[in-house]
């Protein structure tokens, strides 16, 4: 019977040991990975956009002008968002 027990004993702790050592080793080759990609391949710099007005300045005085038009003055033109 204590054989039988110590049997068990040793293959947990031989078990416990090899999981340790392979989840160590996934571990160092993913930071070693990521070590690597980052000197070797770094991300490329963005390049900035050029913003393209929505509306030209032509549009926005026909919109302001009609809308004081219609409202005899009194609107006011919060934002213009195209659809």
């Amino acid at each position: 019977m204590e054989s039988n027990i110590s049997n068990a004993i040793l293959l947990l702790a031989i078990g416990m040991v090899t999981v340790f050592i392979v989840l160590m080793l996934v571990v160092l080759c993913g930071s070693l990975l990521i070590k690597l990609i980052n000197k070797y391949a770094p991300e490329p710099k963005a390049q900035p956009k050029l913003i393209k007005p929505l509306i030209s300045n032509k549009e926005i005085a026909v919109l302001t002008a009609v809308v004081e038009h219609i409202t005899l003055g009194n609107g006011k033109i919060d934002s213009i968002k195209k659809i």
